[in-house]
């Protein structure tokens, strides 16, 4: 019973996250704000947020029947979240009590870093509020997903730079690389893994992109609309010279999205949770490289 739970708790979407606060956490080092605990504290918050609205609304999702319809079709496992409680596997109850401990604990380390620097209430607020209002207002607001979590996505890497360096460190060269990465670990990746429930999400009142759009043709566009854009911001930078030479690393990942794109536009459904996962890795690496870019002038 045990594993059931934990593999309720840590999907592999834990790794956005982590990369993001990894990311703000670089960009401090690079300026010369660095501690251990610190890092070690940023990188287990974020990670805790994350898992705390996951587990949240795989709970309200089971409720609301829809959970049990996807584990009956056997394509929940596809999508971000998680099928087990549907399955018998997990109890409702205690997944929810999970989801609010571990929103406790992020709301704890929170506070800690309040106290040092107070400009990152707004920030702990939107992401408070997100994760309470995620599963059972968010998600039934067309087109709100997507942006709303590239916002706090973004704003996890935000969040853990000021959290090292404090406010007076911030500038605008690094959201050329803050943005991009926000972008593809947040708004996109969280769309790509509603692609899969959409007609199911539909009858059960969700009103996110993935359902707004409909036809393959409108959501391989949008998909490709935001990773372009993400692209196009780093892109800039570079051009600019406002970012380090470094950063071009990143762009290795370039090639996979053609090939997503045209997977999704297809509709290749059978062979989805490739898609799903090149889009992981992709964006992923992608931090990971912007991340390195920051370290490199400082080796």
């Amino acid at each position: 019973m045990l594993k059931y739970y934990l593999a309720e708790l840590f999907e592999p979407t834990l790794l956005y996250s982590l990369a993001l606060a990894v990311l703000g956490i670089a960009a401090a080092y690079h300026y010369g704000y660095f501690s251990a605990t610190n890092a070690l504290l940023l990188i287990t918050g974020s990670v805790l947020a994350q898992m705390s609205v996951n587990v949240i609304s795989d709970y309200f999702d089971y409720i609301s029947g829809l959970d049990k319809e996807l584990a009956r079709n056997k394509s929940g496992n596809l999508a971000g979240g998680s099928s087990l409680i549907a399955e018998g596997k997990i109890k409702p109850l205690k997944t929810l009590l999970s989801g609010i401990i571990t929103l406790i604990l992020a709301a704890i380390i929170g506070v800690y870093f309040l106290t040092i620097h107070p400009a990152l209430l707004p920030i702990i607020l939107l992401a408070g509020i997100s994760i309470l209002l995620y599963a059972r207002v968010v998600k039934r607001i067309p087109y709100l997903s997507e942006p709303l979590c590239t916002i706090n996505y973004t704003l996890i890497a935000y969040g853990s730079f000021i959290a090292m360096a404090g406010i007076s460190a911030v500038n605008y060269q690094i959201a050329f690389a803050f943005i991009p990465a926000g972008i593809m670990l947040g708004g996109n990746a969280l769309f790509v893994n509603e692609i899969p429930d959409r007609k199911t999400d539909k009858k059960y009142g969700v009103r996110h992109s993935a359902v707004m759009l409909g036809t393959s043709r409108k959501i391989a566009s949008y998909y490709l609309l935001f990773q372009a854009a993400a692209y196009l911001i780093l892109i800039i930078g570079l051009l600019l010279g406002e970012v380090s030479i470094f950063s071009i690393s990143a762009l290795v990942v370039l090639p996979i999205t053609p090939y997503i794109f045209n997977g999704i536009y297809n509709a290749y459904s059978d062979k989805y949770a490739k898609y799903l996962g090149l889009h992981t890795i992709a964006s992923f690496a992608f931090a990971l490289l912007l991340s390195a870019a920051f370290l490199i002038p400082v080796l």
